[in-house]
């Protein structure tokens, strides 16, 4: 590994190096492969790392190819004892993460201070402990002696400061807040007084057992989450980047405003084999929101248009942001019955943007790319199209039930096997060992997060708090089922600003999706629920860090573009409350008819289509402000599943329609007449 992540950045600047070269009008040279990287230390975390020394530098790599090489023996030949497993993934993530990400930001070009040092060598220390005494622990029954309370407070420091520099304070805040509670809980007044206080307690629940920074979203990172990592980070090594990018271009560059649904197109599929949203951005954006301003796009829009797209990658399956692995260890579903129910809510999500960009390329005359500047799907086929076969057989292998450990191995494996075929595509033995490297260093991010979101749930076990925050919750809304899914909303939506995917879920699923299940929502939806307003977090004002990182790209003001990007996707905000009156939406609906959920799913279409529409201010042709706002409250209609307001919004639709018919028949006889 070179000093920094730089292969975390390649595909992103072999876009910038290449943009010139499909569109060499001005705006396409202005992203090199400097502020790429500049662009994306600056906003994504993981990839804001600090320069090391030779010697150090090998301490990583090895690190990391261990990772790497631990997790792929594990999955072929059965895991360790979990808290063994989970210890010793922990010690090699916190290892690296002390030694490649500075405490402050802007220290990344100094070398690796003398405290963190201390610090890697103490994570490893305490991990080692927990991993080396395993079987002494857990023939104490869960009792902590001091040297385990100590060692457990160490520890939780350390995670603490890991999260802190790499994934979020606010998740480290909040952290120690649930911490604070543990402590002090038996001093606390009313309802929050809990006997559960206490230090001895914390570590006999929080360290001594698979709870706390052991607990199952750790068990979770250490097998399924982090494989996956590692399969995406060897199909991207291969160029897949290049690949969904060309073939993006080739399938929508002609039509109207077409470099906009490139970007729409690409992010989607680029969404399933990854799913950090900042990093999308900067892997696609480099390459599309130059064309989109060359092409007439305000840059604004071009930059909102990238960030909608790189955000909703998390909702695409297979990937999706790696939560999906955690909700299925968490409530016990298989992952194939989430990813089936992510389907819809995904198509939902891009069909608004993609329908939004059609709406304004059309008010604004905008036409798609000459041919000749635009790759050759059959090309890019012949060359690549081979790479999509190890992907669709992790998802043929997980539809049929298989184990996700098991998946995302054969899927390894078969791109070590099919990657070879073609010149384009042949890796060579140290570009393979550099992407276990490259995969190994990518899940650290995963594992303090998980570690850390973990205590929350620890706390959260130990003390009963998450029953008590809900009760309040349940008090507020007085049992309301749409008032305490509004309720859930705005936590949700909080609770995921500036914080990642995976850390958002486990917070929400442990405090916000029990209300939900309480009030009969199935344990599924209720989870879908929190997940799906968790990643809207990330395009939601103020804090909306992929449409600051898009902004950046675009040259454009990042406050405007994050207002355009939440205008963008406002319609989705009503698809997750379309899931819970309407389960079927998820093909989750007990007893639900397959006529009614086509239905549900068309008319959702259409309220999406109208939404957008009454937002742009176009249907066919400019919608003066009553039928904007006709247009938007049909949507609505629409989208809430209920047969009377189904019809007025069909009827609006088709009456916007044959209204605008009859107004460009008018204004053809009128250029025809003069």
């Amino acid at each position: 590994m070179e000093n920094n992540n730089k292969k975390s950045l390649f595909k992103a600047k072999k876009n910038a190096a290449q943009a010139p070269e499909v569109n060499s009008s001005g705006a396409s040279g202005e992203i090199n492969a400097e502020k790429a990287d500049e662009i994306l230390r600056e906003f994504s975390k993981e990839d804001n790392t600090r320069s090391l020394t030779k010697v150090t530098s090998m301490i990583v790599n090895a690190f990391s190819l261990f990772i790497s090489l631990f997790l792929v023996y594990t999955a072929a030949f059965g895991s360790l004892p979990a808290v063994k497993q989970r210890a010793l993934y922990l010690l090699c993530a916190m290892v690296i993460l002390f030694l490649v990400y500075p405490a402050f930001s802007k220290n990344t070009k100094k070398g690796v201070a003398w405290y963190d040092y201390i610090f890697a060598a103490a994570s490893f220390g305490c991990c080692f402990y927990a991993f080396i005494n395993y079987e002494a622990i857990l023939m104490r029954y869960g009792i902590s002696n001091s040297t385990d309370q100590f060692v457990f407070v160490i520890l939780a420091i350390l995670v603490l400061e890991g999260t802190r520099r790499l994934v979020s304070p606010a998740l480290s805040l909040v952290t120690l807040v649930f911490l604070v509670y543990a402590y002090f809980g038996n001093y606390m007044p009313g309802m929050f007084q809990t006997k559960a206080g206490g230090l001895a307690r914390m570590a006999d629940h929080m360290f001594m057992i698979p709870e706390g920074i052991f607990g199952s979203p750790l068990g979770t990172a250490a097998t399924y989450v982090s494989l996956f990592v590692l399969f995406s980070s060897l199909l991207q090594e291969c160029g897949m980047g290049d690949f969904i990018r060309d073939v993006a271009l080739g399938l929508t560059g002609r039509s109207t405003g077409g470099p906009a649904k490139v970007a729409v197109v690409a992010s989607a599929a680029f969404g399933t084999i990854s799913g950090a949203a900042a990093a999308n951005v900067v892997g696609t954006g480099t390459f599309t929101i130059p064309l989109m301003k060359d092409c007439g796009y305000p840059p604004e829009f071009a930059g909102a248009v990238e960030a909608c797209a790189s955000t909703g990658g998390q909702l695409v399956p297979p990937v999706m942001g790696a939560a999906c692995f955690i909700m299925a260890e968490y409530i016990g579903i298989p992952y194939s019955n989430i990813m089936i129910a992510g389907l819809i809510p995904a198509l939902l999500y891009y069909l608004s943007v993609f329908i939004t960009v059609d709406l304004r390329s059309k008010k604004l005359g905008l036409l798609g790319m000459p041919k000749d500047q635009l790759p050759s799907v059959k090309a890019a086929m012949k060359s690549r199209g081979h790479l999509a076969i190890p992907f669709l057989a992790v998802i043929y292998m997980i539809i049929r039930q298989y184990t996700i450990s098991f998946a995302a191995l054969v899927g390894i494996i078969l791109v070590l096997v099919v990657s070879p075929l073609k010149k384009e595509t042949r890796l060579s033995f140290k570009q393979i060992a550099m992407a276990f490297v490259n995969g190994g260093q990518k899940t650290v991010s995963f594992g303090v997060s998980c570690a850390c979101v973990g205590m929350i749930i620890g706390v959260a076990t130990l003390t009963g708090v998450g029953n008590v925050l809900g009760n309040y919750i349940l008090q507020i809304s007085q049992g309301n089922l749409f008032i305490t899914l509004f309720l859930v909303m705005i936590m949700s939506i909080i609770m995921g600003m500036g914080m990642p995917t995976v850390a958002v879920y486990i917070v929400l699923a442990t405090v916000a999706a029990p209300v939900l299940v309480k009030l009969g929502i199935p344990v599924l939806t209720a989870h879908f629920f929190c997940f799906y307003f968790g990643i809207l977090a990330c395009i939601t004002p103020p804090v909306a860090v992929p449409s600051y990182a898009a902004a950046a790209i675009a040259g454009s003001n990042p406050s405007k573009t994050g207002w355009v990007a939440f205008k963008m996707a406002f319609p989705t905000f009503l698809v997750p409350y379309v899931f819970v009156y309407e389960p079927g939406l998820q093909f989750n609906g007990m007893g639900t008819s397959p006529i009614s959920t086509i239905v549900c799913i068309c008319t959702c279409i259409l309220g999406v289509y109208l939404v957008a529409a009454g937002l742009e201010g176009y249907c066919r042709r400019p919608l003066v402000m009553w039928k904007r706002v006709l247009a938007f409250a049909a949507g609505i209609c629409c989208i809430v599943p209920e047969h009377f307001t189904d019809i007025f919004g069909v009827v609006v639709l088709v009456y916007l329609f044959i209204s605008a018919g009859k107004e460009l028949k008018a204004e053809a006889g009128k250029v025809s007449a003069q």
